[in-house]
C-alpha cells in the first residue's frame, strides 16, 4: 500500500530518493549520500553497522516477477520502506537496519524488496562488511541496473575498497567486474588502478599504464592532484610538477577542502623547486601556502632550507624561529629547533650555537620525559572515555552514535591530533561505541530475565490458589452434566414415544392440559348420572369441545414437535460443550504449567545466549580498547625516538664545539707560548712540543666520548 500524505513516509518523497544509479551505488534511488567530487580516494563512507549473516533467509515460495530497474526512478509503495527509510533519514542507522532484516522475515516487502536490499547493502558497506554488502551488491547489479549504473556502482564500490586497504580487491573489481567506464570516469578509473599498483608495489605495472592518462583541463583539481601524486610516487617529478602546477593555476580556493588541496600542492611542488635548486620559484611556491594551515609548519621548514641554500642565512632564522613557537609534537617544529643554533654555527657566532644546541638538548629531554607520563596515561583502562566522555547510558539504542569531540585543551590530543583526524581512529572509535552500546544493551536484557522468571512464579501461584476453586467448580459441573444427560435422555425418550404414537397430548401445553382435564371431569359427571337421553344435549356439547381440543392439538402438533426436537437438539449440544469445557478446565492448569516450564527452558537458554554475548563483547571491548591503546602508545614511541634522534644531533653539536672549541684554545695557547719564548730568544725543542700532543689531545676524544655516552641518558 502507498503511504497517505499524512505519513511519515510520505515526507521522504521529497528526498533525493529516486535517483539514478548512475551516480554511486550508495545514492541509487535512496538519497543515501550526495555526489562528491570527482576524486578517486575523497569518497568518505556513512556509519552505520550491520551483519550480512542474520539477514540471511529462506526464499518464500513466490511466483517470479519481472526484475524492477533500481537504477530508475521510483515511489514508496510498501509502507516498511518507508519506514526504514523514515528512520535512516533521523539517522537511526542501527535501526533501519533491524527494521530492514525484520520486514524482510515478515515478508513485508512486496514492491520496493530489490531497493530495501540495495539500502542495506549500502549500509553493509559503510559499517566495513564489504563482502557482505557486494555479495547483495553483486546479485542486484546482475539483474536489476543497467550496464553504466552497474559500472559506476561497482567504481564507487572499488574506490571503498582502496581507502579501507583492500587494494587487491579493489584491483580485481575494477579490472573484472567493470565492463565500459564511463567516458567522464575514463581518468578516474585508470588512475585508480594506477594507485592500486603502486600501493601492491607493482611499479612496472604502474607506469605502463601512465601512458594512458589523458591530459583533460576539464579534470577536477582532485583528479589532477592524485595524478601528481601518483606520479610523485612512481618517481616522474616531472609530470608530477606539471599537475601541482596545473591545480594551483586552476584553483580558486572557497572551502577549507579546497584550501588545503591547494596548500598541499603548493608545499609538493616547491620541495620539488628545492631539490632541483630552483630557488627562487621554490620560495615564491612556498609563499602560496597558508600561515597557518595543515602543511604551514612543513614550508616554514622548507622555506628556510630554501633561505639557507641561497645563501641568505639571516633570513632563514626568520621562518624557522617562528616555527620554534609552535607546539613541539611537530617532527618540524623539532627539526627548527635545531636549524636555528646551526645558521648561528654558520655564521660564526659560535657561543649563541652552543647555547641553542643546549637549550635544544634540553627541551628535548624533557619533551621525552613529558612523553613518558602520557604514554603511562594512555595505557589506563579509562582512557577512552577520558578523552572523549560520552554518556551512552541516556542514548537511544538505536539512535546515532556521538560524534568523537576532539579534546583541544588535552596534552594527549597535541600528541596525537593526526591520529584522532585519520580514518583508522575514526572507525575505531565508532566500532567501540558500538560494542559499547551492543554491550549496554545486552546488561539491560540480562536485567530483565530475573523480571521474565518472576512473572512466570506469579502466574504459578495465582494457578496454584486457583486449583481447589477449579476443582470445586469442575465437580459441580461434572454432576450437573450427569443429571442433565438424564433428564436429556429421559425427554429424547418421551419425544420419540410421541411421534411413534403420534400423541398428540404429548405436545399439550398448560392450557391444553386444563381443558382436557376439565373435559375428562364434565365426561365423568355425566356417566355417573348415567341418563344420555336427559343430558342428550351436555353430551353433545361434550363432544364437540372435545373436538375442537383435538383439532387444536392436531393444528400445533407439527410445530410443537418441530421445536421439542430443536431444544433437544440445543440442550445436546450445550451438554457437550459443556463437557468440552470440564475438559478444558481440568487441563487447563496442566497446560499452562507445561506451557511455563517451557517458558523458564527458553529463558534459561535465552539467558546463556546474552550472558556469553554479553561476555564476548567484552572481551572485543578490551581488545578494541587496546587496539586503540597500542597505535597510540606506538605513536608517542615513535615521538620518543625521534626525540631521541634529536637529542642525539643537538649532543654531537655540542661535543663538536666544545671540541671546535678546544682545539682553538689550544692552538691559541700554542701560539701565545711560542711568542713568549721569540721575545725570551729561546727556540722550542721540536720534540719537546710534539710530546706534549699526545697528553692534551686526550682530552677532545674523552669530552666526546663522554657526550656520547650521555646520548640516551635522562641526565
Amino acid at each position: 500500500m502507498k503511504p497517505t500524505r499524512h505519513h511519515p513516509t510520505s515526507v521522504i518523497r521529497s528526498r533525493p530518493v529516486t535517483r539514478s544509479l548512475r551516480h554511486s551505488v550508495l545514492v541509487v534511488a535512496l538519497g543515501l549520500a550526495t555526489p562528491l567530487p570527482a576524486l578517486a580516494l575523497d569518497w568518505n563512507p556513512l556509519h552505520w553497522f550491520g551483519n550480512h549473516e542474520t539477514s540471511t533467509q529462506a526464499e518464500t515460495a513466490e511466483q517470479p516477477k519481472t526484475p524492477i530497474p533500481i537504477d530508475q526512478p521510483h515511489s514508496i509503495e510498501d509502507l516498511a520502506y518507508g519506514d526504514l527509510l523514515f528512520e535512516y533519514y533521523q539517522q537511526h542507522y542501527f535501526s533501519a537496519i533491524t527494521k530492514i532484516l525484520v520486514a524482510k522475515e515478515r515478508g513485508l516487502f512486496k514492491n520496493n524488496s530489490e531497493h530495501a536490499e540495495l539500502v542495506l547493502g549500502a549500509l553493509y558497506v559503510s559499517y566495513g562488511l564489504l563482502d557482505s554488502g557486494e555479495a547483495i551488491f553483486r546479485n542486484l547489479l546482475n539483474t536489476y541496473t543497467s550496464p553504466q549504473g552497474a559500472d559506476e556502482s561497482w567504481y564507487q564500490l572499488a574506490r571503498i575498497y582502496y581507502k579501507r586497504g583492500a587494494t587487491g580487491q579493489a584491483l580485481s573489481i575494477l579490472t573484472s567486474n567493470i565492463q565500459e567506464p564511463l567516458e567522464s570516469r575514463a581518468t578516474e578509473h585508470l588512475l585508480l588502478q594506477i594507485l592500486c599498483h603502486i600501493r601492491l608495489g607493482q611499479v612496472d605495472q604502474a607506469q605502463a599504464l601512465t601512458q594512458y592518462l589523458k591530459e583533460d583541463q576539464a579534470q577536477s583539481l582532485f583528479v589532477r592532484f592524485n595524478m601528481a601524486s601518483a606520479m610523485a610516487q612512481l618517481g616522474d617529478m616531472e609530470r608530477a610538477a606539471g599537475y601541482y602546477s596545473d591545480v594551483l593555476a586552476n584553483s580558486r580556493p572557497t572551502t577549507e577542502l579546497d584550501k588545503t588541496l591547494n596548500d598541499q600542492a603548493a608545499l609538493a611542488l616547491g620541495i620539488y623547486y628545492l631539490r632541483s635548486n630552483q630557488l627562487a620559484l621554490a620560495e615564491q611556491t612556498f609563499h602560496r601556502v597558508r600561515l597557518y594551515g595543515p602543511v604551514a609548519n612543513r614550508a616554514l621548514l622548507a622555506l628556510g632550507w630554501t633561505h639557507f641554500h641561497g645563501d641568505r642565512k639571516l633570513d632563514a632564522l626568520t621562518p624557522w624561529m617562528e616555527l620554534n613557537e609552535r607546539a613541539l609534537t611537530d617532527p618540524s617544529v623539532q627539526e627548527s629547533i635545531l636549524n636555528v643554533p646551526f645558521v648561528f654555527e654558520e655564521l660564526g657566532a659560535l657561543q649563541d650555537a652552543l647555547d641553542g644546541y643546549k637549550a635544544a638538548y634540553k627541551i628535548f629531554r624533557n619533551q621525552r620525559r613529558r612523553l613518558e607520563s602520557i604514554k603511562l596515561d594512555i595505557q589506563q583502562p579509562d582512557w577512552i572515555e577520558r578523552i572523549s566522555p560520552v554518556d551512552i547510558s541516556g542514548q537511544d539504542a538505536m539512535g546515532r552514535l556521538p560524534e568523537f569531540q576532539l579534546p583541544v585543551n588535552d596534552e594527549v590530543s597535541q600528541h596525537l591530533y593526526r591520529y584522532f583526524a585519520s580514518n583508522d581512529f575514526q572507525k575505531l572509535y565508532r566500532d567501540y561505541r558500538e560494542l559499547q552500546r551492543l554491550y549496554m544493551v545486552l546488561r539491560h536484557w540480562e536485567r530483565q530475565f530475573p523480571s521474565f522468571n518472576e512473572m512466570i512464579n506469579t502466574h504459578v501461584e495465582r494457578l496454584n490458589e486457583l486449583a481447589p476453586k477449579a476443582e470445586t467448580a469442575i465437580d459441580r459441573s461434572k454432576n450437573f452434566y450427569a443429571y442433565s444427560r438424564v433428564k436429556l435422555d429421559e425427554f429424547e425418550a418421551r419425544l420419540s414415544e410421541i411421534i411413534a404414537n403420534d400423541d398428540l397430548m404429548g405436545m399439550a401445553n398448560v392450557p391444553q392440559l386444563l381443558q382436557k382435564e376439565r373435559l375428562d371431569a364434565i365426561e365423568a359427571a355425566l356417566v355417573q348420572l348415567d341418563d344420555p337421553d336427559l343430558y342428550y344435549e351436555e353430551w353433545e356439547k361434550l363432544k364437540l369441545l372435545k373436538g375442537l381440543l383435538m383439532w387444536d392439538l392436531n393444528a400445533t402438533a407439527i410445530d410443537k414437535r418441530w421445536e421439542a426436537t430443536k431444544e433437544q437438539v440445543a440442550m445436546d449440544n450445550m451438554l457437550v460443550e459443556l463437557e468440552q469445557r470440564i475438559r478444558a478446565v481440568a487441563s487447563a492448569r496442566e497446560i499452562r504449567l507445561n506451557r511455563f516450564y517451557g517458558f523458564e527452558t527458553r529463558i534459561q537458554t535465552l539467558y546463556q545466549q546474552v550472558k556469553g554475548l554479553e561476555m564476548e563483547t567484552a572481551a572485543l571491548l578490551r581488545q578494541q580498547r587496546r587496539q586503540m591503546q597500542d597505535v597510540a602508545v606506538s605513536i608517542i614511541e615513535q615521538q620518543q625516538m625521534q626525540l631521541d634522534r634529536m637529542r642525539a644531533k643537538s649532543l654531537l653539536a655540542i661535543a663538536r664545539l666544545q671540541d671546535l672549541g678546544y682545539m682553538q684554545e689550544r692552538d691559541r695557547k700554542k701560539q701565545q707560548d711560542q711568542s713568549i719564548r721569540l721575545e725570551l730568544g729561546a727556540e722550542p725543542a721540536a720534540g719537546a712540543a710534539e710530546a706534549a700532543e699526545p697528553a692534551g689531545n686526550q682530552e677532545p676524544s674523552q669530552t666526546l666520548s663522554d657526550v656520547i655516552k650521555r646520548i640516551f641518558s635522562d641526565e
